[in-house]
């Protein structure tokens, strides 16, 4: 028996982890749907209309049923019978009515594409979402959230950046110490221009890189000025691998060398250069933690996103990646760094900070630093 927040499971887990699983479940995954639950509850809608189309064991719906009280109709689908099987079952355990929960045996891209009215869908499937993204965006209402998960990180942060330009239309940025950042801002790039093709608005509102997977909620608007003001917001990067200078630039403002040290620059992109984060969000959730039961791991992401939202730069800087370029031998903890660059820590990686210091103001401080070390 497993459980899960008020969810109990009739499963055996395996050794292994793996979609050849007869019902998929994956306890490592309890933080990804932890702050679903924080999220779900944050929007300003009663009477929710939620899907997940890729259900597997249904625990994220069943969690959303049991412990928000703000879902109206809950709708279940997996190609797998095994699965929906078991989901019955587990609706039947858990004493939950029919009269809430529509069950779906079907492809996943032709439900949606028939389902309209929602207020959440959650893409969370094996790999890449892409084949995913464009039905998922039509059910969804105005001001509706779209959870997109991608476990092809990989892809997406630079080890094959030959399958990221075929699948994402974005070239990546392997060298640089914040390449899972890049990743899910490629991600997000790609959810964008999918809505747009549609004059759909879909603006990431939380987004977060957490062991094997990236995951960013979208909110949707509709009309094509909405839409090309966020279009407006997406570009490339420019990387310096030497003095770890990096700049957000548009297609008519790329430059190859570096204006600090005369290296050649990286470019990744095109990319999402705005926000990670909407703040007020981030700090709406935070205040649901109470409502219902995370993980304290959940708990320690979260607090430590709250943080790092405070100062939405694009990307930033890591002990290791300052001391080889600027040879500081033994480098002081993270707690000095913070302190003499102004920084905050970020969820992305223990030994990493953002700061908004110029690169010139950076450069100096860091003689400074390598002076006192």
């Amino acid at each position: 028996m497993i459980k899960e927040g008020k969810v109990v499971l009739d499963l055996e887990l395996p050794q292994v982890i793996s979609s050849r699983m007869e019902v998929f479940y994956n306890p490592h995954m309890r933080e990804n749907r932890d702050i679903s639950l924080l999220l779900l509850l944050t929007i300003p809608f009663e009477g929710l209309r939620v899907c997940d189309p890729m259900g597997a064991s249904g625990v994220r719906l069943l969690r959303m049923l049991l412990e928000t009280n703000k879902v109206e109709r809950a709708i279940y689908n997996d190609l797998n019978q095994r699965a929906v099987e078991f989901f019955r079952r587990l609706l039947e355990s858990n004493n939950i009515g029919k009269e809430k929960v529509e069950i779906y045996q079907e492809d996943a891209c032709l439900l949606m594409r028939k389902l309209r009215s929602l207020h959440y869908v959650d893409v969370d499937p094996f790999g890449s979402p892409v084949p995913y993204l464009e039905s998922s965006v039509i059910p969804l209402s105005r001001y509706g959230i779209l959870a997109v998960t991608a476990t092809d990180t990989s892809v997406l942060s630079g080890t094959y950046p030959k399958t990221c330009i075929r699948r994402y239309g974005s070239m990546p940025l392997l060298s640089a110490e914040f390449y899972h950042e890049v990743g899910i801002r490629i991600l997000i790039k790609k959810v964008v221009e999918e809505g747009a093709k549609m004059d759909y608005a879909l603006r990431p509102i939380f987004s977060y890189s957490y062991r094997h997977y990236f995951r960013v909620f979208f909110q949707k608007d509709l009309g094509p000025k909405r839409t090309d003001a966020l279009l407006q917001k997406l570009g490339y990067l420019l990387y310096c691998d030497r003095c770890l200078f990096r700049g957000s630039v548009v297609l008519e403002a790329l430059v190859h060398v570096c204006p600090h040290c005369g290296n050649r620059l990286l470019v990744a992109g095109p990319l999402w250069l705005g926000d990670l984060w909407d703040r007020e969000l981030v700090e709406n959730m935070w205040q649901m933690r109470g409502i219902v039961n995370i993980s304290e791991s959940t708990n320690k992401l979260l607090k430590r996103i709250r943080e790092e939202s405070k100062l939405q730069t694009v990307g930033f800087y890591t002990i290791s990646s300052m001391s080889e370029a600027f040879k500081i031998g033994q480098p002081p903890p993270l707690e000095r760094f913070l302190q003499v660059f102004e920084g905050v820590r970020t969820h992305f990686t223990g030994e990493g900070f953002r700061t908004s210091l110029s690169h010139e103001e950076l450069i100096r401080r860091s003689h400074e630093l390598l002076q006192r070390a």
